[in-house]
């Protein structure tokens, strides 16, 4: 599936829409949301919780872990 869909992330009082979409690969399923232009990927820990896997040469350079925490929020709850 490489259809791009809208992810709605409540942060800091407002509603910002970010664009992501499905990666799967067998079993396993990442999400790949643009966050500052640049593809982050979401996928499950062992815990069954939502992470953004972030390689440290390429993360953008303001991100926030409140917002990265509030993605994962918003992801959880659309999948639920």
């Amino acid at each position: 599936m490489d259809e791009e869909f809208y992810i709605p992330v409540f942060y800091k009082g407002g509603e910002v829409n970010f664009t992501a979409r499905l990666i799967s690969s067998g079993y396993v399923y990442k999400i790949e949301v643009t966050v500052a232009e640049s593809p982050l990927l979401y996928e499950k820990d062992d815990e069954g919780e939502w992470r953004a896997l972030i390689d440290p040469e390429n993360v953008p350079r303001h991100i926030d872990v409140e917002l990265l925490k509030a993605i994962s929020l918003s992801i959880d709850e659309i999948l639920a």
